[in-house]
């Protein structure tokens, strides 16, 4: 991650990819998509998972030459 890669919400990146939000949770679930990165405190209700965009477009790539990882 670089300093002035975009950090996106789900949201974001369900959008930006065409899927919903569940999809994405499920992808990363399934361990076939970068997973984010929490910020905020430790408990889950004052925290927030946020992806990094050159993440997503490396893992874009690696689909579009036909790696599967």
């Amino acid at each position: 991650m670089t300093s002035l890669s975009k950090m996106m919400k789900v949201r974001e990146v369900a959008a930006w990819l065409g899927v919903s939000e569940s999809a994405v949770y499920k992808w990363v679930g399934d361990g076939d998509f970068p997973r984010p990165y929490k910020l905020g405190n430790a408990d889950a209700q004052r925290s927030a998972s946020r992806w990094d965009r050159d993440e997503i477009e490396a893992w874009l790539e690696k689909r579009r030459s036909g790696e599967e990882s």
